[in-house]
């Protein structure tokens, strides 16, 4: 298999600090993988940062697809702390 066969639509990007813990984004996701909206069928993990106690997503990267380059979970945030960028990518989730 060639480099190309691997070559990502673009990549979610974790801003955790901007996390509301909202659940907007796993609510998004489980709507579109399961027609349902019920955050425990979310490919997205709400976790506790340990320092301040905030939460933060956390995407399950083996089960994400990026809804094949539209991220329902990126446009369901409307506090940035997960966006897409669009472009061919090697990586699937970035933290920054």
């Amino acid at each position: 298999m060639s480099h190309e066969d691997h070559t990502l639509p673009g990549t979610l990007v974790i801003r955790a600090e901007h996390c509301r813990g909202c659940r907007s984004c796993q609510l998004a996701c489980s709507f579109a993988k399961t027609g349902t909206f019920n955050p425990a069928r979310s490919m997205i993990v709400m976790e506790r940062h340990l320092a301040d106690g905030r939460a933060a997503p956390m995407i399950k990267p083996i089960g994400c697809d990026l809804c094949g380059g539209d991220p329902v979970c990126a446009n369901a945030c409307k506090y940035g702390a997960i966006t897409y960028e669009a472009g061919p990518s090697d990586v699937k989730v970035a933290i920054r």
